[in-house]
C-alpha cells in the first residue's frame, strides 16, 4: 500500500462552525498514521479566513471547497470522486471517532458487507435542544446498535467502493434511498457495534425550525418525482397527521433501549417542535416538489 492507494477513505462532510470540526479531525487524524486511511473533508466556504488555520493544522487533510449550491448528498459524492481507497466511510463534521474506529471499518470489511455503519451516541454536554434534535435524527442509531438493521446513519457508514462507483452524480448519494436501493438489489444493511462515533455539536433554534423543514421538503420532493398528481395529494395529507406518529416512533426506540429517559422527556416540546417542522416540508414536498431545501438542508 502506498498513500496513492488507501485502504479507507474517509469523507467527512462539513456544515457546522470550524470549532466543531476540530475535534472530529482530531479523533480522526490521531488514527492516520499509516498509508491505511485518507482524509477529505468537503464543504462550502473551506476556503474562508475561518477555515484557513484549520488547513493549516491538519495539512494532510485533503480540502475540497465545493460550490455553495451543492447539497449534502452532492458533497458526498463530490468527495467520494477525489477518493482512492477501497472502501468509502462517510461522516460529518460533528462526528467525533472513538479510538480504533478507523481500523474497525477496515476490519468490518473484510466480510462480504457491503453497506456497514454504527451508533451514534450524545455528547456529554447537550442542552435540552441538543438532546432534541438528537433524538429525532439518531434516537433509532443509539446503542445497542447490531446485527442486520433496516437504517443505517448517513454520518457513521462505510460501503465497498464497487457499490457506490454508479451513485449518479446528479442526484449524489441520499442515504436514505441509496440504502432502500441497495435492500432492494437483496444487500443488507449492518451495524458493527465496534463502530460508535459521539456527535459534538450544539445547536440553534434554527435547527428545529428551518433546517428540518427544508430536510423534510427535500426527502419528500425526490421521493415524489415520480408520484402521479393524486398519490402526491395523498401523502401530502399523510405527511400533517405524522407528527404525533414520529414522536411516538422516538418514544419507543428510546424506552426499548431505557437510557436518557429524562432527557427524552425534558427535552419533548423542541422534539415535537422539529417532527412539526420536518412535516410541513414534508407536505409541501409532495404538493410541489423540493424547491431549493436540498441545498439549505444542514
Amino acid at each position: 500500500m502506498t498513500h496513492t492507494d488507501p485502504k479507507l477513505s474517509v469523507i467527512v462532510v462539513c456544515l457546522n462552525h470550524p470549532r466543531v470540526r476540530v475535534r472530529c479531525l482530531e479523533a480522526l487524524t490521531a488514527q492516520t498514521k499509516s498509508s491505511d486511511v485518507e482524509i477529505l473533508a468537503v464543504g462550502r466556504r473551506l476556503g474562508d479566513p475561518d477555515n484557513s488555520r484549520l488547513r493549516e493544522r491538519f495539512s494532510k487533510v485533503h480540502w475540497i471547497d465545493a460550490p455553495k449550491e451543492d447539497t449534502v448528498p452532492l458533497m458526498r459524492t463530490r468527495g467520494i470522486a477525489a477518493s482512492c481507497g477501497a472502501i468509502i466511510a462517510l461522516l460529518e463534521d460533528d462526528c467525533v471517532v472513538t479510538d480504533g474506529w478507523c481500523q474497525g471499518v477496515i476490519a468490518a470489511h473484510r466480510t462480504e458487507h457491503v453497506a456497514i455503519g454504527g451508533a451514534i451516541e450524545p455528547s456529554a454536554d447537550y442542552k435540552l435542544i441538543d438532546w432534541a434534535i438528537y433524538f429525532c435524527e439518531y434516537a433509532r442509531f443509539m446503542a445497542p446498535f447490531a446485527g442486520v438493521v433496516s437504517a443505517l446513519p448517513g454520518n457513521n457508514v462505510s460501503y465497498k467502493r464497487v457499490i457506490v462507483s454508479d451513485v449518479k452524480e446528479s442526484d449524489g448519494l441520499y442515504d436514505v434511498f441509496f440504502h432502500w436501493q441497495l435492500q432492494q438489489s437483496g444487500k443488507i444493511l449492518v451495524a458493527d457495534p465496534r463502530l460508535i462515533v459521539y456527535n459534538a455539536n450544539h445547536w440553534s433554534r434554527a435547527h428545529v425550525t428551518a433546517s428540518p423543514f427544508h430536510h423534510g421538503r427535500a426527502f419528500a420532493g425526490m421521493r415524489a418525482k415520480y408520484f402521479s398528481r393524486a398519490k402526491r395529494i395523498v401523502y401530502a395529507g399523510l405527511a400533517l397527521g405524522l407528527v404525533v406518529v414520529k414522536v411516538a416512533r422516538v418514544a419507543r426506540q428510546v424506552m426499548s433501549r431505557k437510557t436518557y429517559v429524562k432527557e427524552f422527556f425534558l427535552s419533548l416540546p423542541w422534539t415535537t417542535l422539529f417532527m412539526l417542522s420536518w412535516s410541513c416540508g414534508e407536505f409541501l414536498g409532495y404538493l410541489f416538489g423540493a424547491g431549493d431545501s436540498a441545498a439549505r438542508w444542514q
